[in-house]
């Protein structure tokens, strides 16, 4: 038995409060991937897919529960998401 295709990013997300952060983050990396130059021009795109893949995967249970074994990924992203959305001190 095959695996079904997985809808392609951006077609689903997860309607958890709790993944906005994430989610806001992903779509200020597509919008600035074409300006993008240098070795950060190849980085935009899959560390927003990680970004929307991580939020899909743990928004509903890993920002509460520090003993879950995705809780330090979820740390993990959410820094990434606020130095990207500025909102890191």
């Amino acid at each position: 038995m095959t695996q079904p295709t997985p809808a392609p990013l951006g077609t689903r997300r997860t309607t958890w409060a709790t993944a906005t952060e994430l989610q806001q983050a992903a779509d200020t990396l597509r919008t600035a991937a074409p300006s993008l130059e240098g070795p950060l021009a190849g980085l935009a795109d899959p560390v927003a897919n990680w970004l929307d893949e991580t939020a899909n995967a743990l928004a509903w249970l890993a920002p509460f529960r520090e003993h879950e074994p995705g809780h330090r990924m979820w740390q993990t992203a959410t820094n990434v998401a606020r130095a990207i959305n500025g909102s890191q001190p």
